[in-house]
């Protein structure tokens, strides 16, 4: 897995670029990133799935519940330019309803804003 990571211009959201296919273990390690974030105060994520190309299915359902954990802090996991195939996994765990899914980086910003 490759992650690139980025703040928006206010510094209040966290943009993580993910790419490649991520695996349990990829997947058990962006846990740990958002979890790390989380205790910084750093609770509104972007996640951007745009080269992404597969997402270990036990893995999502520990997305889900980093979402979750973000929420009652008060911030949320938005996911972004997920590919058909990535965005019928989320489906296919029951985990897509869970997240806001939105097709750039702009709308999500603004989606945080609104």
């Amino acid at each position: 897995m490759t992650v690139a990571v980025a703040l928006a211009p206010e510094e209040t959201v966290t943009i993580l670029r993910l790419a490649g296919d991520l695996s349990l273990r990829d997947m058990d390690g962006l846990a740990s990133v958002l979890t790390d974030l989380s205790v910084k105060g750093k609770v509104r994520v972007i996640l951007n799935f745009r080269q992404v190309n597969h997402v270990a299915l036990t893995g999502i359902s520990k997305l889900a519940e980093r979402n979750f954990r973000l929420r009652s802090l008060g911030g949320e996991i938005k996911l972004v330019a997920l590919a058909p195939y990535v965005a019928n996994l989320f489906k296919l765990v029951g985990a897509f309803g869970y997240f806001d899914v939105v097709n750039n980086e702009d709308l999500a910003l603004a989606r945080f804003e609104a």
